[in-house]
């Protein structure tokens, strides 16, 4: 069964993918589907202060879980429909200015 000796079932950010399968790869050959993911998180991670510098403030606002900070974090939104899709995994409702502030955390201008 896949996934049967799995160590840790927690999340993982696109930065924490990235190390992961590095390591994986010094180690082994990866297959397909790992080669693929470390493609994609090669791509598309932000770098390891950028994201852990949005991650805090994301935190310190005190309006996310952890499991929708890290989410916001690495889908990294552009625009407030694809933060509000983010965000309706969350169990309240956010005010208008509440997105702005977060969509501004994850875009600074």
């Amino acid at each position: 069964m896949i996934g049967k000796d799995s160590k840790n079932n927690g999340h993982a950010s696109l930065n924490e993918v990235l190390e992961i399968l590095e390591n994986r790869k010094k180690e082994r050959e990866l297959t397909y589907e790992q080669q693929i993911a470390l493609e994609h998180a090669t791509r598309f991670a932000a770098t390891k202060a950028q994201e852990q510098k949005m991650r805090k403030a994301l935190e310190e606002t005190g309006l996310l879980s952890a499991r929708t900070v890290l989410t916001i974090v690495t889908v990294m939104p552009k625009n407030e429909t694809l933060l509000k899709q983010i965000l309706s995994g969350e169990k309240r409702t956010f005010a208008e200015d509440e997105v702005k502030k977060l969509l501004a955390i994850v875009n600074p201008k």
